[in-house]
């Protein structure tokens, strides 16, 4: 089997989160990923661990750094800059997070590195982007989701009569603006690949990616009611995403669990009745101001009667949107989470068998492996400098004088 991106390689030069997550899809899918580290980078192996005796390893890591190979390079040193280069000749992507201007000062910037490989695609993800008066901001993803109107809309549902009520954006529990810049830059990257095949010359190109970009144009609900203002000043359109309609909320159940109700289309919403044996309020699910409290009040009455299982029991006769509000534990437990073989074990040289998040790419003739375990920084580094045919003496002599 050969998998979609087999023979592609990629110099990972990125840290933390957004770009080892892009990097990590796209060697699943086959790429040969090399990771270039700094081994004074403090926040390389984070926390937590899995551990036996003494020994300990990065779980976050064991994630996302699965499937790659990893190489020390000081680059701010002459000589590791010309081992660079020499990678860079038979490389696809270079991948950075770094923050605008620095790719140049490290003279490994698109312009220098197109000039020795013109077929070279450069992605640089970062929090702004490569322009903008926020270009060399410090930022992490709760910047970038307050920028964009997210955390905004991240809040208690307003309650009518309380309007004045304080409510505190909320932080949410995942990285939506990390996460969301990995797969815009994994989807640029892609895009890419393909141009390049198609165009005679071959020729490489650069790609900017913003996580504050990404993550506003994953609102495309909020735009449609504010660009529609703009024609039609009587526009008043709630965003049902918000938590302000009864059918598109969260109530507690009689075990202080949670069900996600998102009964949306009318025929959802009836089902939803029926289930709950409170027909009377089928015709209420449009229902505003005082009368939309109460059928809040209402749906809550009901779901406060029986647990979160025996409620989801009762609706698999029922054809409408319900589910249960998930821990990650017992996500990891779910039947479709456990159908899907979304956790999987794979083999580890010191822990033995050990979980991963598996890909949530299915394909049928070439689907995405887990291949082997993350590597130690600098693992792989006496390989890959073999393969560019420098000897053992030369190896020596690098570390010697810390290039390596």
């Amino acid at each position: 089997m050969t998998l979609p991106l087999e023979g592609k390689i990629i110099l990972d030069l990125s840290r933390m989160l957004p770009g080892p997550y892009c990097t990590m899809i796209l060697s699943d899918l086959g790429a040969d990923v090399i990771r270039v580290e700094d081994p004074k980078y403090l926040y390389s192996n984070v926390p937590p661990f899995f551990q036996k005796g003494k020994y300990r390893d990065s779980a976050f890591n064991a994630i996302l750094m699965r499937n790659k190979k990893s190489i020390t390079l000081n680059l701010k040193k002459e000589k590791a800059l010309e081992i660079f280069y020499e990678l860079v000749k038979s490389a696809d992507i270079v991948m950075d997070t770094f923050r605008p201007k620095v790719m140049e000062k490290l003279k490994i910037d698109y312009k220098t590195l197109s000039s020795i490989n013109p077929s070279i695609i450069c992605c640089s993800l970062t929090g702004y982007g490569q322009f903008g008066p926020y270009e060399q901001l410090a930022g992490h993803d709760l910047n970038y989701i307050g920028i964009c109107g997210i955390l905004d809309a991240t809040r208690e549902r307003i309650i009518f009569g309380k309007e004045n009520q304080e409510r505190k954006p909320i932080n949410p529990g995942v990285q939506p603006a990390d996460i969301g810049g990995a797969l815009v830059s994994a989807i640029g990257i892609l895009s890419a690949i393909i141009e390049r095949e198609k165009n005679p010359e071959r020729k490489g190109q650069y790609i900017d990616i913003s996580m504050t970009d990404s993550v506003f144009s994953f609102m495309p609900m909020a735009a449609a009611l504010h660009f529609a203002k703009e024609y039609n000043k009587k526009n008043s359109g709630e965003n049902i995403l918000e938590g302000g309609m009864a059918y598109y909320a969260v109530y507690s159940t009689k075990d202080n669990k949670y069900l996600s109700i998102g009964a949306i289309e009318m025929k959802f919403w009836h089902n939803l009745c029926e289930g709950l044996g409170r027909e009377d309020l089928k015709g209420k699910q449009w229902a505003i101001r005082a009368e939309k409290e109460k059928v809040f009040e209402e749906l809550q009455k009901e779901f406060s009667k029986k647990t979160q299982q025996e409620w989801l029991e009762i609706f698999k006769n029922y054809d409408t949107c319900i589910a249960p509000v998930n821990n990650f534990a017992e996500a990891c437990e779910d039947p479709q989470i456990q159908a899907r073989k979304m956790v999987v074990e794979m083999d580890h040289p010191v822990l033995g068998k050990i979980k991963n998040i598996a890909s949530p790419i299915k394909m049928s003739r070439t689907p995405p492996t887990i291949r082997s375990p993350a590597p130690k920084i600098g693992q792989n580094t006496a390989e890959i400098l073999k393969q560019l045919n420098y000897t053992d003496e030369d190896i020596q002599n690098f570390k010697k004088n810390k290039i390596i």
